[in-house]
């Protein structure tokens, strides 16, 4: 079903609009081309569905970099925890090295893959 514009709809309702279509479609996984497709077809005006299409895929991104970002910085903390325990057993037992593996392998990895998902 298309939805038939009102001729007597204000910008702003329409842009209020819009922002509601949008904010249903944010999460549903679709990219800004299908986004701006849809409100088109709901009778929204072309300028007013690619700024809401890619506001909606900026919020996106914005909402997966505050997702992701404290993966990121304990995946740095336990780097850090991992040489600080190596430096810890260099002072206390000179000549036996212990290297945390696990805690700086494990950092490395999950700071790598966190990164991967907030570009």
């Amino acid at each position: 079903m298309t939805y038939v514009p009102d001729p007597n709809e204000t910008q702003e309702g329409q842009l209020r609009r819009a922002y509601s279509l949008g904010l249903k479609l944010k999460n549903s996984g679709l990219d800004e081309e299908v986004i701006y497709a849809r409100l088109e077809k709901q009778g929204i005006s072309e300028e007013v569905a690619k700024e809401v299409a890619a506001n909606i895929s900026i919020q996106r991104k914005e909402d997966l970099v505050k997702e992701e970002q404290p993966f990121y910085y304990s995946a740095l903390v336990k780097v850090g925890a991992g040489i600080l325990i190596a430096i810890v057993s260099l002072i206390i037992a000179p000549g036996q090295m212990i290297i945390p593996v696990g805690f700086i392998l494990g950092g490395i990895i999950l700071a790598i893959s966190s990164k991967q998902k907030i570009k």
